[in-house]
């Protein structure tokens, strides 16, 4: 079926006007046609009960997107009750006319902007008023890529969002070995670094404007309407609160880790900054992908490196094998455990057991990096009574809610599942969840 468009139509599907969100919208309205498939939003600001600002988002054909641009432009300036009466015909005769077939897109426009105009006199009535200057629809804690992933899509889709990290942006990943290529990562493995992937994140947070705040959250307290969360400079009130703490290394207790884990002694763990490790005579402990990526980002750092195991492999793709066995000065103990750590005020040597033949051997070591296990980051929220797993991880249903309305936990922090696709699929979940929940959609 063929049909022309007039030349208005074409002016606004090739410029649209009033395109993109409003931070700190005061309403809302959202329409579909089950049909098409056309969606619509359009978000207002008012004063005075006058239209000052009026965004929309389109996801439709040449007609859908030039209708709302149109009502946007037509609402614009108006009071409410003004815009209450713009109607579908007014929209196609500013257009200049609509093929008959597309007459519903000036339908879905109109019926947006009615619906954003009920929304904001609904919550008129209910004394529902917009976010202050610190108050936030979602604040998240954690900057790694679960994190960042959950305050990027926050913000694209209208919700005010602020993410606190006191560390590096990016997680232990970035922080620990930045200039490793992405693996496991439909699309993006073998292209890109954990550094330019945390660059990525954080240009798309910026672009969606949720604040980053680079310090930590000290205390949190909740209440019945909002999260309130205190850092050294300031308090922050959220409705949603998302927790992506990302988890830390856990003690292995071997002995001498304590001894030597304190004041430079020659015990690391995964976080560990590879440059303290120059020239020196490593041991990596551990097991699995962090084993691996911790003695692959001491290749060509330090001096010699025995990359052990009390298993009987690492179980990790042999594609990743092969990339550690490349490094020079690199040997591999499979089925050996480390039974204890000696020396004097440092670190000397290791005491190792081979499982297979019982036999014992000492080995002379400037530093150890353990490796061993992850322990999930709950912190704060552990004294509110968030509920967790036997293993530590907070529980979540399959929207990433946690035992407390409100509050989401994504990452590390919920899930042994150590994939950086996962942690991101988690936060886009919630990110939508939250939506919904706050604006009722």
């Amino acid at each position: 079926m063929s049909f022309e468009y007039s030349e208005k139509v074409k002016d606004h599907f090739r410029n649209p006007r009033n395109v993109g969100t409003i931070k700190d919208a005061d309403a809302t309205g959202r329409v579909g046609n089950p049909v098409c498939g056309d969606m619509m939003e359009i978000q207002i600001k008012v004063e005075d009960n006058i239209i000052k600002d009026i965004k929309f988002k389109t996801f439709g054909c040449a007609s859908a997107i030039a209708t709302s641009s149109m009502v946007t432009e037509l609402a614009k300036g108006k009071t409410l009750e003004e815009a209450l009466e713009i109607t579908r015909q007014d929209v196609a005769d500013e257009l200049e006319g609509l093929p008959p077939i597309k007459m519903h897109c000036s339908n879905l426009a109109a019926d947006a902007l009615h619906a954003a105009i009920n929304d904001y006199m609904e919550k008129q009535e209910k004394g529902i008023t917009p976010p202050g200057e610190d108050e936030y629809e979602v604040a998240v804690i954690g900057g790694g890529a679960a994190g960042l992933a959950a305050a990027t899509i926050s913000s694209y889709v209208g919700l005010k969002t602020v993410i606190f990290d006191g560390g590096q942006w990016g997680g232990l990943l970035n922080k620990f070995c930045p200039d490793k290529l992405i693996e496991n990562y439909p699309g993006l493995t073998d292209k890109m670094t954990t550094r330019e992937l945390t660059r990525s994140l954080l240009d798309d947070a910026r672009e969606q404007e949720a604040k980053l705040v680079n310090e930590y959250v000290n205390d949190i307290e909740i209440d019945s309407e909002f999260k309130t969360l205190t850092t050294d400079s300031r308090t922050y009130k959220a409705r949603m609160l998302v927790l992506a703490s990302g988890s830390s290394p856990a003690k292995s207790g071997i002995p001498g880790e304590e001894k030597f884990a304190v004041d430079d002694g020659g015990i690391y763990y995964l976080t560990a900054d590879p440059s303290r490790l120059t020239g020196k005579r490593v041991l990596v402990y551990g097991h699995g992908y962090n084993a691996l990526s911790a003695a692959g980002c001491l290749g060509g750092i330090a001096g010699s490196i025995t990359l052990v195991t009390d298993e009987a492999s690492f179980m990790v793709p042999e594609r990743e094998m092969d990339w550690v066995k490349c490094i020079d000065g690199l040997k591999i103990l499979n089925s050996t455990t480390l039974l204890e750590i000696q020396g004097a005020a440092k670190v000397e040597k290791a005491v190792l057991e081979d499982q297979t033949e019982g036999e014992r051997v000492e080995i002379i070591v400037d530093a150890v990096v353990l490796a061993t296990g992850m322990v999930p980051n709950v912190g704060l929220m552990g004294k509110l009574g968030v509920e967790v797993d036997e293993s530590g991880f907070v529980k979540t249903d399959k929207y990433q809610r946690t035992s407390l309305d409100g509050v989401y936990a994504i990452g590390n922090v919920a899930s042994e599942i150590d994939l950086l696709v996962v942690a991101e699929a988690q936060g886009t979940i919630v990110a939508h969840d939250a939506y919904r929940k706050l604006r009722g959609g």
